[in-house]
């Protein structure tokens, strides 16, 4: 089995696992069937701190923003990464398997395609890096300079169709759920969710 792919089907398998995990956690940490978790304070705190979490991933964007010719902030996107699927998980505790109102149910689908979508995003990054990766031993192979190497394979990655398409996806989905969370956060604190 190629690398990726194994690689691709432990990332997935994992996934599956912690978010079963989370659900399972969910149902055992509710008493009665009368008052799920979900609407408990300490629910509501899981809440806060997944919603701390998923900020935490805005920071690795955000200097990309601020920054766009500066060199790749690996440990931020290390960051945005751990606490793009951290966040998510204690978001699935807080939310449980109750599914009684739309914006919410909403607001977790998306969250689902949006970490999925960023784990396809890792992958691509990974793939792309192994292939400017193999690029770059061929050139420098073939005699080519360091700095000639380092034009191309930088035009190469500008250039590459995927992570384009993939960002095209990445980021609405991403906005989509910022605004749909922040529709059930203020729906709950109206409704007197705190």
């Amino acid at each position: 089995m190629p690398t990726l792919s194994r690689r691709t089907t432990l990332v997935i398998g994992l996934v599956c696992f912690f978010i079963s995990s989370a659900f399972l956690l969910e149902y055992f940490l509710s008493s009665t069937p009368s008052r799920p978790f979900g609407h408990t304070q300490m629910a509501h705190l899981l809440g806060w701190i997944g919603l701390g979490f998923i900020g935490l991933t805005f920071v690795y964007p955000w200097k990309r923003w601020r920054h766009p010719n500066q060199v790749w902030p690996q440990r931020w996107f290390q960051v945005h990464m751990v606490a793009g699927v951290v966040g998510p998980l204690v978001i699935f505790v807080h939310a449980g398997a109750h599914f009684h109102a739309w914006v919410p149910i909403l607001a977790l689908l998306t969250m689902v395609l949006v970490v999925f979508s960023g784990l396809v995003g890792q992958a691509l990054h990974y793939w792309i890096f192994h292939l400017l990766y193999e690029r770059r031993h061929q050139m420098a192979f073939e005699g080519m300079t360091e700095d000639a190497i380092e034009a191309h394979l930088h035009d190469l990655a500008l250039q590459e169709e995927a992570l384009r398409w993939w960002r095209c996806l990445h980021g609405p989905l991403t906005w989509s759920f910022v605004s749909l969370a922040l529709l059930h956060i203020g729906g709950a604190l109206f409704f007197g969710g705190l």
